[in-house]
């Protein structure tokens, strides 16, 4: 029951951190821009308790 909170956080921090690279990645014109996508997707379905 106490690592729920725990992994919650990780997921924010997960979604938070991938997109600050997902924005770096748009600035820069980095052609693999789109490789970065599902794990900012995916944390934050994850940090939202959606999935």
């Amino acid at each position: 029951m106490m690592q729920e909170p725990q992994k919650n956080k990780l997921y924010w921090l997960g979604f938070f951190v991938s997109t600050l690279i997902l924005g770096w990645m748009i600035y820069s014109h980095n052609e693999w821009l789109t490789l970065m996508l599902p794990f900012v997707t995916t944390f934050f379905v994850k940090a939202m308790k959606i999935m």
